[in-house]
């Protein structure tokens, strides 16, 4: 594996001095991540022998080698590089992620001589902020950052789409508030309601008690509406329980086209989404 760090800010600069809580949110974030990177590497080693690694393991593995071409690919929130080694017939990939420690793992990542990609970049940014050129990828996927450390919105799945070649797809997960208990779930919606509202001296209060990593689960309906505005033609969203010795959460998962999903692709996708995750 050819691996290049970039810590080339992709970031565009903002219009406007950022809102004073907006930028402290995101150097919690950093932190936590910093003093987790390591144990995350360590996950990595059993993660990787779960029945729902190997299911990412097949469906990374399809998708990448179903353009019959080298492709050009971008884990959005790569982490430790933990999904590098699924990947086939990659020319260039991109991992991007807001941690330096955790692109320091992924310089290393679980299974190195497995991955087979030609040329690999690692990028730090955030990917509510990072700009690439319109067509840059044809395979995006995005795998336990959405919903847990990173709000899924509108506006990112549209700079999917405009990343995305003409004939690129869409893989991400979300974490399915379906599975949180409706008392996490009621304070979470009012949180997010009357944040806005609160004068300064509250929200920076509030920030400090929710110091660590944020949780923003979406259900099936958020996450369909969020679908429907976006750029995206054609989708399909399932349901997967995630059950291994460091997690336990339900996902949402969404594969998405910028052209039209293929009948067989839609069709692989039910067919596995209705079996046990090691099937």
């Amino acid at each position: 594996m050819a691996a290049v760090e970039s810590l080339v800010n992709r970031e565009r600069a903002p219009a406007r001095p950022p809102e004073a809580s907006k930028q402290p949110r995101r150097d919690d974030l950093q932190d936590t991540y910093r003093k987790a990177a390591a144990e995350y590497r360590r996950d990595d080693e059993i993660e990787v022998r779960t029945d729902h690694h190997c299911w990412i393991w097949k469906t990374l593995a399809d998708l990448s080698s179903s353009f019959e071409r080298e492709i050009s690919t971008l884990d959005a929130g790569c982490g430790t590089g933990r999904h590098f080694h699924c990947l086939k017939t990659v020319k260039r990939l991109v991992g991007l992620d807001l941690s330096p420690e955790m692109l320091r793992a992924a310089r290393v990542p679980i299974r190195t001589e497995l991955i087979s990609a030609k040329e690999v970049e690692l990028i730090c940014g955030d990917v509510h902020k990072v700009t690439f050129p319109s067509r840059s990828f044809d395979l995006i996927y995005s795998l336990g950052m959405f919903g847990y450390g990173c709000e899924l919105t509108v506006e990112v799945l549209n700079k999917f789409h405009d990343w995305l070649s003409p004939e690129g797809i869409l893989l991400i997960d979300v974490s399915d508030s379906s599975g949180v208990l409706r008392s996490v779930r009621f304070r979470a919606a009012l949180r997010k309601f009357a944040y806005p509202m609160l004068p300064a001296v509250a929200q920076r209060r509030i920030d400090k008690r929710r110091q660590g990593v944020p949780f923003s689960p979406v259900s099936r309906k958020e996450l369909a509406r969020l679908l429907r505005q976006s750029a995206f033609p054609d989708w399909e969203v399932y349901r997967r329980p995630y059950h291994s010795p460091c997690w336990s959460v339900d996902k949402l998962e969404c594969i998405a086209a910028r052209g039209q999903l293929s009948a067989e692709l839609v069709e692989t996708f039910r067919v596995r989404s209705s079996a046990p995750a090691g099937a």
